[in-house]
């Protein structure tokens, strides 16, 4: 498949510099790193987890917050459950409850 993609002067130089600063060589090897990283983030949003980055000297971190995220969040759980499923990823829905009843059995 070809993919043509339009950039003005600002974006041209941020994928210029992202190259640069990665070692990356190709656009393509660009975009199959981009397709990767966003993958990973949405995969760690449906599973309930935060995005972020940790500061482990001054012991905080900041969230990555963007729109995409935000929607792959509000999903319902069927929609995550195939996403999840798709990707041969655990469920974490289903370790939630098993943790709960195993916890409700032990009481």
């Amino acid at each position: 498949m070809r993919i043509e993609l339009g950039f003005d002067e600002k974006g041209m130089e941020l994928v210029e510099e992202l190259k640069l600063l990665t070692g990356i060589k190709t656009y393509k090897e660009l975009f199959n790193n981009t397709n990767t990283l966003l993958d990973w983030a949405v995969i760690q949003t449906i599973q309930g987890r935060l995005v972020t980055s940790l500061n482990e000297q001054e012991k905080n971190y900041k969230q990555l917050v963007m729109p995409s995220l935000q929607h792959a969040g509000r999903l319902s759980e069927d929609e995550k459950l195939q996403v999840l499923s798709k990707r041969h990823v655990a469920n974490p829905f289903t370790s939630k409850r098993k943790e709960f009843e195993t916890a409700k059995v032990g009481s």
